[in-house]
């Protein structure tokens, strides 16, 4: 009979070359101290390291596969067996029920599910896995018979859908309760999920909202007890989910593709669904950085929010909506600064108070309607960059200008010119601009790249303002005095930019005078307008050039091209 071979790398050889290296090593680290230089290694050496780290090498590369392996024969397999073990007792009670026997075919499924704990009580000492695996099965197998017992059957064994829904919703407080004994997060997002499930499958408002609600609730317990933040997450996603099945008249019982009269109490369940999931920013721990993912639950919570009621009030609200989004926006805004005032983040107050704007601006919208809309929504952005320099936040102040821009341009492009709206927008550009200019610090922003944005909204909305406002023979005159008015805030405020404003203003009126006034304008209206642009051109140039004296005198060194304006 033949000898087992030795294993790799305990030969009398193996053991000599791994001394004889050793050795080599020990000699390198004393002639490193005292000369304080690394001595070439022999050719042996290096094959003998070489040697060594290959065998290693080959030995984690083995070890790896050998671990996979049986991770996928544990676990892997446990899944998939007590998957097929589900699925085999569902078409076994099927199959009893087709034939007639629908109290036989319950009673095979609960004796099935007693099997199944039965088994993983006697493996729970060895195959902890395989207990959790099972475990899971039977749960959900209970589930499913007890459900059967009045839904999905030809002969319903009870025929009260309520009385059904309460013993299924026993046999989920029993997984609840084991989960919750357990502190496990994925039996109790199991638990979580077959409440909603068994909602949607109650079909009817009260107990389907009623039920989401309770399912949301739940998920923010357990985010505030055990900071199960993805439960959180995932419960979030399945409610809002589940709310805009339910508006589509819920497919999954086999309706057809319909959207519901929206009732007023289900507008009420939304509303409960946002302001629960809104609760976690409120939730401190002793130390913050254990508060994960909260800046994602606000994000969805916003999204799928906003998501679900736009459909809402576009259908069944499409004139009355004034109210509810005002009712938004107050929310909202108040919540910010009570975050704000509470919160050490600045992420979630600035969401929400730009969340709470937007549905002001609705508000607005519905209010009053455009174009007249549009005044109130630029005095708006006003308000928003107070606000954002209250809390020291950025991102409102970013928001706010990509919304401000998106208006003014819906309003020069889409809607006729009115007086108030042209200078309010006007106005709002030049004192958001101040503020940003004043309270940069206080914003932490680093470049003028917003207040550049609003500088040049500035200069095309008083251009589109009195180009509409004054009668066409004065418009020449108008756009000059708006100039000269850059100059006077250039020299107030010691502004660059706004002489250039002031100097591109003035080009402008130049080609305008030229292109459109001559052909239009009567004699003498055109004599007024040449002498008083050349009157503000020339007197400019007379600024510039002593400007330019004054400052030669005081900086003889510096020329033209190196002085600072």
């Amino acid at each position: 009979m033949t000898q087992p071979s030795a294993p790799k790398g305990s030969t009398p050889e193996d053991f000599l070359d791994r001394i004889q290296a050793l050795e080599l090593r020990i000699e390198n680290i004393e002639s490193r101290l005292k000369s304080q230089s690394i001595p070439e290694q022999s050719w042996h050496s290096s094959s003998v390291s070489e040697k060594i780290a290959t065998e290693s090498d080959d030995e984690i590369l083995v070890m790896d596969e050998a671990a996979i392996e049986s991770n996928i024969g544990e676990y892997g397999l446990a899944w998939l067996g007590s998957l097929v073990l589900l699925f085999g007792v569902v078409f076994l009670m099927a199959f009893v029920g087709n034939q007639g026997y629908p109290v036989l075919a319950s009673a095979l499924g609960y004796a099935s599910a007693a099997g199944v704990f039965i088994l993983a009580h006697f493996l729970r000492k060895s195959f902890s896995h395989m207990v959790f695996t099972l475990t899971i099965s039977g749960h959900i197998l209970i589930y499913y018979i007890t459900l059967r017992l009045c839904f999905f059957s030809t002969h319903p064994l009870i025929p009260w859908k309520e009385l059904d829904l309460v013993l299924v919703m026993a046999a989920i407080g029993i997984l609840v309760y084991r989960a919750w004994r357990h502190s496990s997060e994925l039996l109790t997002g199991i638990a979580l999920i077959l409440v909603m499930v068994t909602a949607l499958i109650g079909d009817s408002l009260h107990i389907t909202m009623s039920l989401l609600t309770l399912s949301a609730a739940a998920a923010l317990y357990f985010f505030y007890r055990y900071n199960w933040w993805r439960l959180l997450i995932i419960s979030l996603i399945f409610v809002y989910l589940s709310h805009l099945l339910w508006l589509i008249n819920n497919p999954l019982l086999g309706h057809p593709f319909d959207l519901l009269p929206s009732h007023p109490y289900s507008l009420f369940y939304l509303f409960a669904a946002g302001a629960l999931f809104s609760i976690p920013t409120l939730i401190r721990r002793k130390n913050d950085s254990e508060v994960k993912g909260l800046n994602t639950i606000v994000l969805l919570n916003g999204f799928l929010f906003t998501l679900t009621i736009l459909p809402v009030t576009a259908i069944y609200f499409p004139s009355n909506y004034v109210g509810m989004f005002g009712s938004i926006a107050v929310f909202c805004l108040l919540f910010s600064v009570w975050l704000h005032l509470k919160a050490p983040s600045r992420f979630v107050p600035a969401f929400f108070a730009c969340f709470g704007f937007m549905a002001l601006s609705i508000s607005f919208y519905g209010f009053a309607k455009l174009p007249d809309a549009y005044f109130f929504l630029a005095l708006q952005s006003f308000l928003v960059v107070s606000m954002a320099l209250w809390f020291r936040s950025k991102i409102i102040v970013v928001v706010n200008s990509l919304l401000y821009l998106g208006i003014l341009v819906l309003y020069l492009a889409g809607s006729h010119s009115i007086d108030k709206i042209s200078f309010c927008f006007a106005f709002v550009a030049f004192a958001t601009a101040r503020i940003l200019k004043l309270k940069r610090e206080r914003l932490t922003l680093k470049t003028d790249l917003m207040r550049n944005m609003y500088l040049a909204a500035l200069f095309f909305t008083m251009l589109y303002a009195f180009y509409h406002a004054v009668p066409e023979r004065y418009i020449t005159l108008s756009w000059t005095a708006v100039a000269v008015g850059y100059f006077l805030l250039s020299i107030l405020l010691h502004n660059i930019k706004y002489r250039w404003m002031a100097i591109v203003n003035l080009m402008v009126t130049v080609v305008y005078l030229f292109l459109v006034d001559l052909a239009n304008l009567s004699f003498g209206y055109r004599v007024v307008a040449f002498f008083f642009l050349a009157v503000i051109l020339i007197s400019v140039s007379l600024y510039y050039t002593k400007r330019i004296k004054k400052k030669r005198i005081l900086h003889p060194e510096e020329t033209p091209e190196t002085g600072q304006s």
